[in-house]
């Protein structure tokens, strides 16, 4: 075990070749980032996913910026040199794990073969995976009796709920995101913005729905409890709806921004590039096929 000693990491480390008996499990680690979060660009000959369980990242790979949200998981090709984004991460938690998919049966060798055919680059709603993560690295950790087969089955249930959410988010209907257990305020303003999503909303306007004291106690416990400002959490909300809204026929980019609340079509496009990584134009083409 290697532990991550960076200012910009509150707490981390990193495990290579954790299991000598499953190669195709190269590394898997875990970290807390202060504010200011920096990651050189690197490649790895696997795929490695990061999943995001608090806050925000941003990630940068081909020239194109990926913004993760909590519960996303953020996917870097074999020999590809991925990093950081330009702008230098808030504070965020984040576990990974390196893949050689190739090798590990059946399922691994599919899942690698679409991955390579679809190119997703963020998989958005894969809050199923972070127990999976949590076991195999407490596993890995604590090099229990039985670690081997008990790994290899976190990395297969792994692959079996990625494979279900690429089902998911490329069927008819993606599955409601599981509610979190925020407090009673921060639940209701939740729901606010869920229900209000074709338009922006006012600050005061959901500490009221809240109940809170003031704005600011308002905002410092939204972020506290979901790991996003109000304003971002919204933003990131009404893109969801809106790319789900793209698969539809009748829907086009402008219609779809109009309808979720952004000033203009090419508003909306950059928000959408910086969030999934590429146009609605090219997602819907490739959504509809």
């Amino acid at each position: 075990m290697k532990v991550l000693r960076d200012p910009q990491i509150i707490s981390g480390f990193v495990y290579e070749n954790p299991v000598d008996e499953l190669p195709e499990l190269t590394h898997c680690g875990e970290a807390l980032c202060c504010a200011g979060h920096h990651r050189a660009p690197h490649t790895h000959p696997v795929f490695e996913f990061l999943y995001l369980s608090r806050g925000r990242a941003t990630w940068r790979c081909h020239g194109e910026t990926v913004e993760q949200a909590m519960g996303d998981l953020y996917i870097a090709y074999p020999n590809e040199k991925h990093g950081t984004g330009p702008r230098r991460n808030p504070e965020n938690h984040h576990l990974w794990l390196g893949l050689d998919l190739d090798k590990i049966g059946r399922e691994g060798r599919r899942l690698a073969a679409r991955l390579r055919a679809e190119q997703p680059r963020l998989v958005m709603g894969c809050q199923e995976v972070e127990s999976v993560l949590r076991t195999l690295v407490r596993q890995v950790v604590a090099q229990r009796t039985q670690r081997t087969e008990v790994v290899l089955s976190c990395l297969r249930l792994f692959i079996d709920l990625l494979d279900q959410q690429l089902d998911a988010l490329t069927g008819a209907a993606r599955p409601a995101a599981p509610r979190l257990p925020y407090s009673h305020g921060v639940q209701k303003a939740m729901d606010y913005l869920h229900q209000n999503l074709q338009r922006r909303l006012p600050l005061a306007d959901l500490a009221a729905v809240a109940t809170a004291r003031s704005v600011p106690h308002f905002c410092t416990r939204f972020r506290r409890e979901v790991g996003l400002t109000p304003a971002a959490c919204h933003l990131q909300l009404r893109l969801n709806a809106a790319r789900e809204a793209l698969r539809q026929p009748a829907i086009d980019v402008t219609t779809a921004a109009l309808q979720y609340g952004f000033s203009s079509s090419q508003h909306f496009s950059t928000q959408f590039r910086i969030a999934f990584g590429v146009t609605p134009r090219a997602w819907q083409i490739k959504a509809r096929c």
